[in-house]
């Protein structure tokens, strides 16, 4: 499985063994391999199940509360959120404009985060078995 550092992978392990549905639903496992991206993982305190309801609580909870106090995410990583959300539950904005668009998204990542969207598609399709 791919992961871009150490760090990734031992935020990645984290998040499935606080969230054992992770080892079971790739639903979940694949957004938290996106979520556990050490800069995302930061950017959401490292408690990205913050409401108790699904790995993007904080995501929502920004939405409705804008942070400011701490710089969002790139545009990249803001792709690669919303492509996650989409991954997880097909997730549409109120407005069409702030959804998640490859076309959009392929011209904000480099390969590194290119591959992890492949990755989490893989993942979300159950090819990639994690052991904890």
């Amino acid at each position: 499985m791919y992961f871009t550092d150490a760090q990734h992978e031992q935020n990645f392990n984290q998040l499935l063994n606080q969230y054992p549905v992770g080892k079971v639903d790739n639903q979940y496992k694949a957004a938290f391999y996106i979520v556990a991206l050490p800069t995302v993982y930061e950017h959401c305190d490292q408690n990205p199940v913050s409401g108790g309801h699904g790995p993007y609580d904080w995501y929502f909870h920004e939405q409705e509360n804008p942070p400011c106090t701490r710089a969002s995410l790139s545009d990249g990583y803001r792709h690669l959120v919303k492509a996650g959300l989409n991954l997880y539950n097909n997730h549409k904005h109120s407005e069409a404009w702030d959804d998640f668009t490859p076309y959009l998204a392929l011209s904000t990542w480099g390969d590194e985060l290119f591959r992890v969207f492949v990755e989490a598609c893989q993942v979300r399709r159950g090819r990639h078995v994690v052991a904890v």
